[in-house]
């Protein structure tokens, strides 16, 4: 399903001010899937007389994306507002958001100016199977120029003379400096396994040497039916002195039943239980897997009527009192509705991993000043190797 809305607004004086804005939103939806996006565009002008003056424009984007295991979101502004008093004055920011069973990873990035200065940062910070890491920057800029007007009274010199920046630079460039830092901490493939003991059977597996005291087993579940549905759950008898797993659990067909509403129809589902050991993972895993399958809508027929408790409301009626017209009869065919496959791993077990490699530096840079300070900590084995580097 699809759907988009758009808006426009004007508002307009001459030889005052003119101000128009634009918002946009669209969106779709599906089992698999869930994708919005929202614009806004803005601009505007402002006179007065000869006093002020400014125009301006905003931008600004949302984006959404949900899956059945992922999220991923898109925060974007951007505005510019040049008047007569300052001629440029902009800023800029932007956020990023991903993540998903293997990745996560949040950035937040931005920059601002006004006249000849500016001011940035990012932050990015990311997890993966094989490493994790921070950074972190920021920077300031913008012309010296002003430093040849501040004396130093005990010198009797200015502070652009002091810090002899002819040497280095002149007037007309812009001077920064940028200051950042950053962690890495690659992980360890070694550690310690506690892995659940199990015994494998034909049809299922068994937790041996789990009890649970102070209660009577075995339990015995009486039949029952599932209210507003065709659904028998049969007797069960619960024995949690020998849990067992099955390699596969059924759910016989049935039907939903809700008072004014379609009826529902669900097939036959088989979920699958498997133990297994990825390549790429220290302990091993439930995988439960249930197949991709479709339930069906009967055909439907909107009511002109319902019932409240035991209040019946003729909506017909009501219709009529508000507007003084007759509901149309309004039927839906019948619809089927897939519904994706599904894996879901659960840990069969605890593993704690050993320290890793732990990496970190700290940078400082300007035209003037360059320096860089670095250290690591790396698991060895049997000790601990420390570095640590300076530039």
């Amino acid at each position: 399903a699809r759907s988009s809305v758009k808006v426009e607004g004007h508002s307009k004086a001459d030889g005052v001010w003119n101000v128009e804005v634009k918002e946009n939103f669209a969106g779709e939806a599906s089992i698999r899937r869930l994708y919005a996006v929202w614009e806004h565009n803005g601009r505007n002008q402002l006179q007065l007389q000869r006093v002020f003056s400014t125009k301006g424009d905003q931008n600004s984007r949302v984006t959404l994306e949900l899956g059945l295991w992922s999220v991923s979101t898109l925060l974007q502004i951007q505005a510019s507002q040049p008047s007569s008093l300052l001629d440029e004055a902009s800023i800029s920011q932007a956020f990023l958001l991903n993540t998903s069973p293997e990745n996560q990873q949040v950035v937040w990035r931005g920059e601002g100016h006004v006249q000849t200065a500016y001011v940035s940062h990012e932050v990015q910070l990311s997890n993966g199977r094989a490493e994790a890491r921070m950074d972190i920057a920021g920077s300031v800029g913008g012309h010296m120029r002003f430093l040849k007007g501040i004396q130093v009274p005990v010198y009797d010199r200015s502070i652009w003379d002091l810090l002899k920046l002819d040497v280095t630079t002149s007037e007309d460039q812009k001077q920064y400096l940028k200051i950042s830092t950053g962690l890495v901490y690659t992980k360890s493939k070694s550690g310690y396994v506690f892995p659940l003991k199990l015994n494998q059977l034909a049809d299922g597996f068994t937790v041996p040497g789990l009890e649970l005291e102070g209660l009577n087993f075995p339990w015995a579940t009486p039949a029952f039916r599932v209210p507003f549905t065709t659904l028998e759950v049969p007797s069960y008898t619960l024995d949690f002195s020998t849990v067992k797993i099955p390699k596969k659990l059924s759910s016989p067909p049935f039907d939903l039943n809700l008072p004014s509403l379609p009826k529902v129809k669900f097939p036959k589902i088989d979920v699958s239980i498997q133990y297994t050991t990825p390549d790429d993972a220290q302990i091993p895993f439930f995988e439960i897997t249930s197949p991709e399958y479709r339930i069906t809508l009967s055909q439907f027929t909107l009511p002109k009527s319902v019932t409240i408790g035991t209040v019946p409301l003729d909506l017909n009626k009501v219709a009529n009192k508000i507007a003084d017209f007759d509901l149309p009869t309004i039927s839906m065919p019948e619809q089927k509705i897939e519904i994706p496959s599904v894996k879901i791993s659960l840990p069969a077990g605890i593993f704690i991993p050993s320290f890793g490699f732990l990496t970190g530096d700290f940078k400082v840079t300007s035209p003037l000043y360059n320096v860089t300070w670095s250290v690591g900590l790396k698991n060895e084995g049997d000790h601990i190797e420390t570095s640590l580097d300076s530039t």
